[in-house]
């Protein structure tokens, strides 16, 4: 629409400019009437074609927002029709039945909520008592896992004192066969010497007799 009127108030202007310029210049500027004509129409041209992409675009949407409304419209139309077939198929005692099935219904369903509700103050009562119960187990259990995790400490404390101990014992035992084999070695250089002197004693003792 801008474009259009805009189109219109620049032909006016135009020719208005043309119209004083015609008056000014006369017959001699034939030619540069006619290029200025032409120049205008091509203009004039690109405008409208520019003008009309919009408004096919505008057209387009309104022509699917119609074809959406009419489906919704055939939709809720279907929708009504089906009701009003299914009303139409229920005489006013059926009505009368259907509704004194869904009031029983509904009374069956009002007493056992209230049933529920009368239950629920033994229920919440019966749910304390498991609820002390399990919080005087909690606090038992809290009690022995306390007193198994002190064992426990202890006894990994007596674990490694026993490791400790062990490495002492075994380095004592090698220092006892350490020292068992050097008194072995000992006592057999000692056993060796009075070997010998026995031998040095009984050659001596054979030497004299045969003196």
């Amino acid at each position: 629409m801008l474009s259009r009127l805009r189109s219109v108030f620049g032909r006016g202007s135009e020719q208005h400019g043309k119209t004083r310029v015609k008056k000014e210049q006369g017959p001699g500027s034939h030619w540069k009437r006619w290029r200025n004509k032409w120049s205008w129409q091509r203009e004039r041209t690109a405008e409208e074609a520019s003008s009309q992409l919009p408004t096919f675009t505008e057209q387009e949407q309104q022509m699917k927002k119609v074809e959406k409304l009419t489906n919704q419209l055939h939709h809720m139309t279907c929708a009504r029709n089906e009701l009003r077939g299914i009303l139409a198929n229920y005489t006013n005692k059926d009505l009368n039945n259907r509704l004194n099935f869904e009031l029983e219904m509904l009374n069956m369903e009002h007493n056992q909520v209230m049933s529920d509700l009368q239950k629920l103050p033994m229920e919440m009562s019966d749910a304390l008592d498991k609820c002390k119960v399990l919080i005087e187990e909690t606090e038992s259990f809290s009690y022995y896992h306390g007193q198994v995790l002190r064992e426990w400490i202890q006894l990994k404390k007596n674990v490694h004192m026993s490791r400790l101990r062990n490495r002492w014992l075994r380095k004592e035992q090698i220092e006892l066969h350490e020292s068992c084999e050097e008194m072995k070695s000992l006592f057999k250089e000692i056993h060796e010497k009075i070997c010998d002197l026995r031998a040095e004693q009984h050659q001596g003792c054979i030497a004299v007799l045969w003196v």
